[in-house]
Parts: C-alpha cells; sequence; structure tokens
C-alpha cells in the first residue's frame, strides 16, 4: 500500500541520514550493504505496526469528523449527526486529530491545529543513544523473522 510504504521510506531515510544513495535500477542502496538496509526497512514496518495496533481509530474518526465539521464551514450543517458519520474527513483533520495531545473532546474552534513541536527532533539519534540501556530481546506478535544471509 502506497501510505505504508511512504512511512516505513520516511523512517528509514530518517534513520540513515543524508547522504546514502538508492540505485533504483539495481533495487538496493548503494552506500551500505543491501541486507542491513532490508533489516532496517523491517524495523520500520514494525514501528508502523505498532503504531496502527496502538491508535483508537474509532475515536480518531470521531474526532477528525468534528473538527472538520467544526473547522470547514461548509460541513457546519452535518453537525448533528458527526457521532455517526464520518465520511468525507479530510486529511488535514485526519493528522490533527491523531497528533492532538489533550485528553477528552478538543474545542477545534479555539484550537484548530495542533502544535508541531517535536519536528526539530533528530529521533533516530536519541534512538540510537537509548540502545545501550536496552535489556535483551522484546517480542511482539508482529515481529518479522530475521532475514537468512
Amino acid at each position: 500500500m502506497p501510505n505504508r510504504n511512504a512511512v516505513v521510506d520516511a523512517l528509514t531515510q530518517d534513520v540513515i541520514g543524508p547522504g546514502h544513495h538508492y540505485n533504483g535500477a539495481r533495487g538496493e542502496v548503494v552506500t551500505m550493504p543491501t541486507g542491513t538496509y532490508e533489516d532496517l526497512q523491517d524495523a520500520m514496518a514494525a514501528v508502523l505496526e505498532r503504531v496502527a495496533v496502538a491508535v483508537d481509530w474509532r475515536r480518531l474518526l470521531v474526532e477528525a469528523s468534528w473538527r472538520h465539521i467544526t473547522v470547514h464551514p461548509d460541513h457546519k450543517e452535518d453537525l448533528a449527526r458527526y457521532h455517526s458519520e464520518t465520511e468525507g474527513v479530510c486529511g488535514e483533520c485526519l493528522v490533527e486529530a491523531l497528533l492532538q495531545q489533550r485528553v477528552g473532546a478538543p474545542d477545534w474552534e479555539r484550537e484548530p491545529s495542533v502544535a508541531m513541536e517535536h519536528q526539530d527532533v533528530d529521533w533516530a539519534a536519541v534512538v540510537a543513544d537509548a540502545l545501550p540501556h536496552r535489556r535483551g530481546f522484546i517480542h511482539h506478535e508482529y515481529r518479522t523473522p530475521h532475514r537468512a544471509r
């Protein structure tokens, strides 16, 4: 699926950083071992799967539809039925609902957008710094078996 691949590719690129080159004709990264790159993509897919399972999608759709009706004035007449109908919700409203940090019903009229406070965090470096503190193997049901080389 294009969304899955886009997320996995973005996370992978954040981890390996700039300066790596991908040869599309040969289908491999030329500046690092292909097996390592594939293992990294598997790891990023595992992160995405854990996030997808952690999201309360029903609540996300309700909050996104509430925002959509509130922020986009052409949908205000649908306010009475926002709980039962979520079709027509735009991507912007889904993103804002997903990133909302406040507990309870957000006041989309007062705060129509969520501050993107973590865009400058080098999350891959933070994760790398934390790895020496990791204790053993953590199993979860979405782990893909390690590839044989």
